[in-house]
């Protein structure tokens, strides 16, 4: 199954690598669960993730092939968009 390229739908806002959030639900999870989905959640980037709503508002921009690609890509895009923004 391939996932959304959402790259170009979220480019004027922040991106941010996924994590587990640990609330009620999650902490019910097996070690073995807790590792597999954060193995995804670190490849994953999204927009308006926010902890205080435990990420219901997350919106999917992109699943890398690595967590260091993902971070990079995360990173760059970032660097990007406060550098148009303070023009």
């Amino acid at each position: 199954m391939s996932t959304p390229d959402n790259r170009l739908t979220f480019n004027d806002v922040p991106w941010q690598q996924g994590r587990v959030l640990y609330t009620r639900h999650t902490r019910r999870w097996s070690k073995q669960e807790l590792e597999k989905v954060t193995r995804i959640e670190r490849r994953t980037a999204f927009a308006h993730f926010y902890a205080h709503d435990e990420g219901r508002s997350r919106d999917l921009v992109y699943q890398f092939d690595s967590t260091e690609e993902c971070e990079k890509a995360v990173n760059e895009h970032n660097k990007a968009l406060a550098e148009r923004l303070s023009k």
